[in-house]
């Protein structure tokens, strides 16, 4: 039989469910590098039967199985997962009167997020109604109001407006989630053939760095797990750390 040339140049999907809970599993969106790595410690017994020395025995334990990934698509999950957070939706609404007190040059961060400002007025008499472009310009996050405008330093404004429909994530609310990762690779060299890599119980760090000013590159986030040993896999020969398919190549 014919040797087969078993290179490897692999792409495909990252896909993770929590853990424990079993069904489909879900995906992760664009994951541009996943990297596995092992740590482990050696435990050696010095040779002393000659003075040239050497090692008589060495045993290695392992310290640790780890993932590194670098997520490409920031999903609301994706976000709360690698951020330890909560996530809240808050609907789009309308909001009226509420107050802040101006600085000019400055912005005022409205207690939503505006899709629209529909009026900003005094609070006090006489009521004057502000425009906007010359006196105050909506922002990302609420409005800033012009320097050079009408509207006074210090003065006490009522604001009405559209807000975003928005995923609030509250990030470290909680001690991270435990997943399990499905990797579904497609290999363009050698014999062409799949291979599928499971990691049974993953515990999420903190996103270690995230580019969230990023205009060379797409934006991407370091996301790095733990794997731990999974309890629920026993007998013989099965691992509690992960599993690895590769699909033969046909037999001619």
């Amino acid at each position: 039989m014919a040797r087969e040339i078993e290179t490897f140049v692999v792409g495909g999907l990252v896909k993770m469910r929590l853990y424990g809970v079993g069904g489909p599993f879900m995906p992760v969106g664009l994951v541009s590098t996943l990297v596995q790595a092992i740590e482990k410690t050696d435990l050696t017994l010095a040779d002393t039967t000659t003075p040239q020395g050497g090692e008589y025995d060495s045993i290695s334990r392992i310290t640790s199985m780890g993932l590194t990934m670098n997520w490409r698509e920031l999903y609301t999950e994706n976000l709360a997962l690698m951020y330890w957070g909560d996530v809240t939706r808050i609907p789009s609404e309308t909001v009226s009167d509420e107050a802040h007190t101006a600085i000019k040059g400055g912005t005022i961060k409205l207690d939503k997020m505006p899709l629209s400002i529909t009026s900003v007025t005094l609070a006090s008499a006489p009521a004057t109604v502000f425009k906007d472009g010359d006196d105050y310009q909506m922002t990302g996050s609420g409005i800033e109001i012009l320097s050079g405008g009408a509207i006074a330093e210090a003065a006490n404004l009522l604001i009405d407006y559209q807000c975003a429909e928005v995923d609030v994530i509250e990030a470290l609310t909680n001690s991270g989630k435990v997943v399990e990762f499905l990797f579904e690779g497609a290999n363009a060299a050698g014999t062409k053939k799949r291979v599928n890599l499971q990691y049974f119980r993953c515990q999420l760090s903190p996103a270690a760095s995230t580019d969230w000013i990023s205009t060379d590159d797409f934006m991407g986030s370091e996301v790095t797990a733990k794997v731990l040993s999974d309890p629920a896999k026993v007998g013989a020969g099965k691992s509690k750390y992960m599993r690895i398919e590769k699909e033969v190549p046909t037999t001619v």
